[in-house]
């Protein structure tokens, strides 16, 4: 009889176990920021004598809480398969060269030199272990301006990993 109960057991309470730890372990995680933190007139940032983070002040989104808007750096909360996206838009009277960077490394960059206002978007599958930082640095001597949520930066998790 004992035998019996202790398999019911199982049987119902095993499922609900391998339930919770698969919605655990698959955290959703999702960040969009702005540069700006109103709708005020365009404002342009740098250009600045030295690589500089750029610090998003609009959170739109941040499920999960990784953005940090003191710092503009995302903390991966979990091992995972991530997406990430930048857009910059380039003022009319300079160059915007800036960099998605992991961990300080460079893993994709937006770029425009034509001296009129435009914008760009570059996007990658990142894959990031708990702790790992995405950020955007603006290079030295270069500008992005935002109005009204005109140069975003994004991510959200596609899936954890092991």
């Amino acid at each position: 009889m004992m035998y019996r109960w202790s398999v019911a057991v199982l049987l119902v309470c095993a499922p609900l176990a391998l339930w919770a730890q698969q919605v655990a372990s698959n955290r959703q995680v999702a960040f969009s920021v702005a540069l700006k933190a109103d709708n005020d007139p365009r404002e342009n940032y740098g250009p600045y004598d030295s690589p500089t983070t750029l610090v998003f002040k609009r959170v739109v989104t941040n499920v999960g809480g990784g953005y940090d808007i003191d710092t503009g750096v995302f903390t991966a909360p979990v091992k995972g398969l991530y997406f990430v996206t930048f857009t910059g838009a380039s003022p009319d009277n300079g160059r915007m060269n800036a960099a998605v960077m992991k961990n300080g490394v460079n893993m994709f960059a937006l770029f425009d030199n034509k001296n009129s206002a435009s914008s760009a978007t570059n996007g990658m599958a990142l894959e990031l272990d708990g702790g790992d930082k995405v950020s955007v640095t603006l290079w030295a001597n270069m500008v992005v301006y935002d109005q009204s949520r005109l140069s975003t930066f994004s991510g959200f998790l596609v899936a954890a990993l092991p």
